[in-house]
């Protein structure tokens, strides 16, 4: 199975020899996400129906993509867990009770959920990055890289003032921006280090400063599309649903058509659109923290045979082949 998930990984880039391999972690994360945006649980059973058919080979034509069913298999599952937590099974039919909230009827609660998903997504991007970095350059790099020690240092000081600040507890914030301020001094260190020195070398280090501080908010407010894409799923599942009840009295087969139409078209295009956007935030959040250096694949060395040699060996015979 973990041939099958690597894909993943290598898409984006060949893991170093001495970094840790995040293909099932990197895994896990995407199905999460992917539930998340895709919650309902008939839209899931589809998926999993399609992840066995996968498996199975069945229909033929789908055997050339055989590897890809783990990822089928796991997006389905996340998505029937996540439709029992809506209430979702082909949209708001009451089939399923809802476990945990209706994304619209609640859609502030279920955006601190997804931009809290995504803070933990990315707490265990920099602990892997972390490690990643002393092992390609020992203490040195992991503590002064805005990937290592020094990133995480600012992710967590701001993540820290923010807790104080919505609590009411000032001195969680003054020490959540002591240790952003260490963070940030670290990775400045680290960036004029690498910029040589002077005053150009100072600015630069400034600018970059400027893009950690940016560029992390702006990772964070992205896994805002968790929300938003599970809110347009069960959008559209809820229009769908009402236009086939509001059919239904007086035209019973076109109710059915709609209901049939609506979910394929539902389940086809926001799907794709959904696998796309939980690969975006691996790639851009999460992996720009884990990869620094990029590795080269493993390919065997082996003798290629010369121009002129041929094997032959005696028809029937057991004995070895000789050139």
């Amino acid at each position: 199975m973990r041939g099958s998930l690597s894909p993943l990984v290598a898409t984006y880039g060949t893991v170093p020899y001495t970094d840790i391999d995040p293909t099932p972690l990197a895994a896990s994360a995407y199905v999460l996400m992917f539930g998340m945006m895709f919650g309902d649980v008939g839209h899931g059973l589809l998926v999993l129906c399609a992840a066995a058919g996968l498996y199975f080979g069945r229909p033929r034509w789908l055997g050339r993509f055989r590897r890809a069913w783990p990822f089928a298999a796991g997006a389905g599952l996340a998505s029937v867990l996540f439709g029992l937590l809506y209430g979702e099974f082909f949209g708001p039919t009451g089939v399923v009770p809802v476990l945990w909230l209706e994304p619209l009827a609640h859609p502030v609660p279920l955006l601190l959920a997804a931009v809290g998903a995504g803070a933990l997504l990315l707490g265990a991007a920099y602990l892997l990055g972390i490690v990643n970095r002393w092992r390609e350059g020992g203490v040195r790099v992991a503590l002064y890289s805005s990937a290592g020690i020094a990133g995480a240092a600012v992710f967590l000081g701001f993540g820290l003032a923010f807790a104080g600040w919505y609590s009411g507890l000032g001195d969680l914030v003054v020490a959540g921006g002591l240790v952003a301020a260490v963070g940030l001094a670290l990775a400045f260190a680290g960036f004029l280090a690498e910029a040589g020195g002077g005053a150009g070398g100072i600015l630069q280090a400034a600018m970059q400063i400027v893009d950690v501080v940016v560029r992390l908010a702006a990772n964070l407010a992205s896994f805002a599309r968790l929300a938003a894409f599970g809110l347009t799923h069960t959008a559209i599942g809820a229009i769908v649903w009402t236009g086939a009840t509001a059919l239904w009295p007086g035209h019973p087969v076109g109710a059915a058509a709609v209901f049939v139409v609506g979910n394929a078209l539902a389940l086809t295009i926001e799907g794709l659109v959904v696998g796309i956007q939980a690969l975006r935030l691996e790639y851009y959040e999460l992996f720009s923290r884990l990869f620094q250096v990029e590795g080269r694949p493993f390919r065997p060395w082996r003798l290629p045979p010369t121009s002129g040699e041929a094997m032959s060996c005696p028809s029937g015979s057991d004995e070895a082949c000789t050139p």
